[in-house]
């Protein structure tokens, strides 16, 4: 079943308590970046947890022209940089600024100490992770198993869950074409049936999800892996 896509499941800091997120705010820096800015590079070793405080990013690859590959967007509230913190592994993706965007960037050290001392950081990442996990495989198995239209469905509806509540993102299709591992051509056709059905509305670089309890209805009777 979907229902760990199917509903909105909070970012990390709604998982914390309000003393918890004022102790994880005032641990960082706030940094400003305006859009398209890179933040992180991919490879990068340096520790450290940033948290989007403002705004949304793009978590994507750079290919060798220059050409940004989206791949998932994040908004408010949701973390990245897991990896390099607790199992020191270079960062996997190019992190970018979707309009202008504010991080807090927590440095190990000051993350490991608010980590010891307050249980729900832990339990709130656990959760975090396992989510992003759950739905990971889930667009695994919609890439092999579904037909094209379910497929992208399934994919859209799932990029929106970490898109901190917006409906529309920036997203070229050829990049989706990309992630999804199939023609423009294909895509912009499964793009038009989801257009026609109401489920979707596309414009120049970008795609907008009108009514988002609709999309998850629609994606949960007919993407279902029961």
């Amino acid at each position: 079943m979907l229902d760990l896509l199917a509903k909105n499941t909070p970012s990390f800091m709604d998982q914390l308590s309000e003393p918890v997120r004022q102790q994880v705010a005032a641990a960082g820096t706030l940094v400003r970046y305006q859009s398209g800015q890179l933040i992180h590079n991919r490879g990068d070793h340096k520790p450290g947890i940033s948290i989007v405080a403002s705004g949304a990013v793009q978590v994507g690859i750079f290919g060798a022209d220059g050409t940004f590959i989206i791949t998932s967007n994040l908004g408010l509230g949701q973390t990245f940089g897991e990896f390099t913190l607790f199992a020191g592994l270079p960062r996997t993706h190019d992190i970018t600024a979707a309009g202008e965007t504010e991080i807090n960037q927590i440095s190990a050290p000051a993350f490991e100490r608010l980590y010891d001392r307050e249980p729900e950081i832990s339990r709130a990442l656990l959760n975090t992770a396992l989510v992003r996990s759950h739905r990971l495989l889930e667009m695994m198995d919609a890439m092999r198993r579904l037909p094209m239209r379910e497929r992208t469905a399934k994919v859209l509806f799932t990029l929106l869950q970490t898109a901190g509540g917006a409906q529309s993102f920036e997203y070229r299709q050829s990049d989706l074409a990309f992630a999804l591992g199939v023609s423009r051509t294909s895509l912009s056709t499964a793009l038009k049936q989801l257009a026609r059905l109401g489920l979707i509305e596309t414009g120049y670089g970008r795609i907008n999800i009108p009514d988002p309890e609709r999309m998850r209805d629609w994606v949960t009777e007919n993407c279902s892996t029961a």
